[in-house]
């Protein structure tokens, strides 16, 4: 299927189980979805930062996020109901008072599971986490991050801090910021009618060249073809 057009069959919800220490490695998903917790902890290394997760968390997940899972292990295997999200606007880390009820209510009507988790969820604040977790909320932010500088005012050294970010989030600094830099210029491409190389200079990439060979790499289309196909949806 082409990664212009989102994927409108209904994913059915299901539960799915992994081993108390299983590791996901990074991966992106072309949809958005909601992870449920219903059982087990794990931290998820997202463009969101570090979200360290028990029963009862949500995590939403917008279009084209990329991110690795790690459990903390322990006796009980993680459970997770996945449900489809489709408001690419909000993600990250939240709550939901009773994730069985919710469970329950998507074995026999999807659409209602997805409206009571709407209404249901609260944002969880941020914890006390690695110093990873920062640096990553710094470098998917609009300003530009010296990795230099940033390393010299947490008292990282620079080779610890290129290890020490990628053990957490499986991807080296850079390369994380170049792909947050991507998604959020992808998103600029298909929600307005901003010139192309405006965006370009707007999210920090040297030219228009840059930013199409960026975004083609993250969705599997250049800004050109994203903005035609929204056009194209706009005039129907």
């Amino acid at each position: 299927m082409s990664p212009l057009a989102p994927d409108h069959r209904e994913m059915p919800a299901c539960i799915d189980e992994f081993a108390a220490d299983a590791v996901l490695p990074r991966h992106h998903h072309r949809e958005g979805y909601a992870s449920i917790i219903l059982a087990g902890r794990f931290t998820e290394a997202s463009f969101c930062g570090l979200s360290p997760v028990q029963p009862g968390d949500v995590l939403l997940h917008g279009r084209f996020d990329r991110h690795c899972d790690h459990g903390v292990g322990g006796t009980r295997r993680i459970e997770i109901l996945w449900l489809p999200w489709t408001n690419d606007q909000l993600e990250g880390h939240f709550r939901i008072d009773d994730p069985d009820v919710l469970a329950r209510v998507a074995e026999t009507d999807l659409r209602a599971a997805v409206a009571m988790l709407a209404r249901g969820i609260r944002p969880v604040e941020a914890a006390q986490a690695h110093w990873s977790h920062a640096l990553a909320k710094e470098l998917v932010s609009e300003t530009s991050t010296s990795l230099r500088e940033w390393s010299d005012r947490a008292g990282v050294r620079p080779e610890a801090l290129s290890r020490g970010f990628r053990r957490h989030f499986g991807v080296s600094p850079k390369l994380y910021r170049l792909e947050a830099r991507s998604r959020r210029a992808w998103r600029k491409v298909v929600r307005s009618s901003e010139p192309l190389t405006s965006i370009a200079y707007d999210c920090g990439f040297a030219d228009l060249a840059h930013l199409s060979r960026s975004i083609r790499a993250l969705t599997g289309a250049p800004p050109s073809a994203w903005r035609s196909a929204q056009n194209v949806s706009e005039a129907d």
